[in-house]
């Protein structure tokens, strides 16, 4: 099999994602799932210049981050607009990395459609601005004052309440609407939040209407904090209790509108007391957890949550608990019905009585498993074969770095064995890929099986392998692996309905004598593998072809 052929076969393996190969800005290989998402045949798209079928306002952002990735290998995920061969736009997530194949630099990128997602964001912001038309909408009065009793928000409904335009109401003081004989009482009430950080809960104050008339409501306000917690102001909720039938119904209704919300929303939605046990549940916490409402009140959170993890829990609602302040995307694992373990992001806030104290702790909870598997999954992906889970080029790479710096401080050797499986082409061939990768699968099982823990084995493509044996006393040493490795392959391997006899060539480089670096020491061995095929197969050399290193070899073999 081709060099090109195996890469674009390893390619292919990356289920899930649209995998291509750029040259020079150019397409040279895409994947199947990379046409269907995008429309175009392979052929169409080879020697294209990939950033033509980028989205005019996307394009120089691309390029940018395309650089950036290339140049200092990272692997950020950055988003645009791809247009497809039907002219449609599609969001894509994309991924771009930098490596060397045949000489030459060339760009390996994933992309998957996320325009789903971009579509439910935009249903997001249409939604938070549908509630805030609700706020407008209310009948109870919603506002925000300064310390000095300044307004600096209110919604439509104070306007209608008080009689003032929205001009007419920005910055007024509370001492222009509020009768002389109670301004004292009225500033007391907001002294008493400042001074407590506690809300005040529905205390009664009359009020004068821009004509003159006068009402009374019942306001209940909170402190109003900035991002460091200091207290900047006051945030009120009033109602005109002279319609209290009205408002009562129109309470009702919200209330219920709400809850239908809660019922029906994606988000767990839950309450739980001071000990830890729920009071409320919604549905989606049901399906999360997979209990019933009726098994789920009650519960603790001590069984749902793995015992490992019960501590941190209860120190992050103590937090809650002390400080009053809410603690917003929590991580924490939790086990479900059926003993499988999911992934929830929390937000956690306190849930006060009337008097304002804590009561226990209401919840918001997003399941963020399918989000951690898949991040979990691109981390393996990025250092791991797909294949046969071994390490790939990039980890290989930082083994080896690691371990040649370990050998120049200690002044032992480093031994690189590269194998490559004898007649495996045949294999393929023959008995078709399934079977190959099969028994690409055995070998690295069997590999495993007698390497130390500090060694590394990788699979760098097709069926070759590379083998870091780091902190060796002597060259004799590898040798002595070399040949013990040979001598596994003499039993069979054996799966399925197959039992295949196999053979493998190893060429062997020896830190600091078969080199000094990490280039040189794969060219060397690889140099020596192709020496070993020539030599008849099933045996090993040395990098340099030394006399004495090749007798050496003979030896440990006798």
């Amino acid at each position: 099999m081709g060099e090109s052929a195996e890469l674009a076969q390893a390619l292919m393996r990356c289920a899930g994602t649209g995998i291509y190969i750029v040259q020079d800005g150019r397409f040279q290989y895409v994947n199947s799932l990379f046409q269907e998402l995008t429309g175009y045949a392979e052929q169409e798209l080879r020697g294209m210049y990939s950033l033509d079928l980028v989205h005019p306002e996307d394009r120089e952002a691309v390029r940018k981050k395309a650089i950036e990735n290339l140049k200092d290998r990272c692997l950020l995920p950055y988003e645009y607009r791809f247009i497809k061969k039907n002219g449609e736009a599609m969001w894509v997530l994309e991924r771009l990395a930098s490596t060397e194949y045949r000489g030459k630099r060339i760009a390996v990128g994933s992309f998957m459609d996320i325009t789903e997602h971009e579509q439910l964001e935009e249903a997001l912001a249409k939604s938070e601005e549908k509630y805030r038309t609700v706020l407008e909408g209310m009948e109870e009065s919603c506002y925000e004052v300064d310390i000095a009793g300044n307004f600096i928000f209110f919604n439509n409904a104070i306007c209608r309440q008080l009689g003032y335009s929205r001009e007419e109401l920005m910055g007024m003081n509370y001492r222009v609407y509020t009768p002389t004989e109670i301004v004292k009482k009225v500033f007391q009430a907001y002294n008493q939040v400042y001074r407590t950080g506690e809300p005040l809960k529905w205390f009664p104050m009359e009020q004068i209407r821009k004509d003159g008339t006068r009402l009374i409501v019942e306001n209940s306000v909170f402190p109003l904090r900035n991002e460091k917690g200091e207290i900047i102001g006051f945030r009120g909720i009033g109602r005109d209790i002279t319609e209290r039938v009205q408002m009562e119904e129109a309470l009702r209704q919200s209330e219920e509108r709400y809850r239908t919300i809660l019922a029906e929303i994606e988000e767990g939605y839950y309450e739980v007391d001071l000990a830890g046990n729920f009071t409320f549940v919604n549905n989606a916490t049901c399906r999360q957890l997979g209990y019933s409402k009726e098994e789920l009140i009650g519960m603790n959170y001590r069984v749902y949550v793995p015992k490992e993890d019960v501590k941190s829990m209860y120190k992050a609602w103590n937090k809650v608990y002390r400080t009053g302040e809410s603690l917003k995307s929590y991580p924490f694992a939790g086990i479900r019905k059926d003993g499988t373990q999911i992934f929830l992001e929390n937000s956690v806030s306190p849930l006060r009585n009337n008097e304002g104290k804590i009561i226990g702790f209401r919840s918001i909870s997003r399941d963020v498993t399918e989000h951690k598997q898949f991040e979990q999954k691109l981390a393996e992906m990025a250092t791991h074969d797909p294949l046969t889970g071994l390490p790939n080029r990039v980890l290989l790479s930082d083994r080896f770095t690691i371990g040649l710096a370990l050998s120049r401080r200690s002044g032992n050797r480093l031994a690189v064995l590269m194998l490559d499986l004898d007649r495996f082409k045949a294999i393929n061939d023959n008995m078709g890929h399934d079977v190959g990768d099969q028994l690409l699968k055995a070998v690295g099982e069997r590999l495993t099986g007698i390497m130390r823990k500090s060694d590394t084995i990788a699979r760098i493509g097709g069926d070759e392998f590379i083998l870091v044996l780091p902190q060796i006393l002597q060259a004799n040493d590898a040798a002595k692996f070399a040949q013990r490795i040979l001598d596994t392959f003499r039993e069979p391997f054996v799966f399925d309905d197959h039992r295949l006899h196999i053979t493998t060539s190893i060429g062997i480089a020896v830190y600091p004598e078969g080199g000094k670096d990490i280039e040189s020491l794969l060219k060397n061995a690889d140099t020596a593998m192709y020496w070993a095929k020539g030599k008849g197969r099933d045996i090993y050399r040395f990098c340099d072809g030394d006399e004495a290193m090749t007798l050496l070899a003979k030896q440990a073999r006798v």
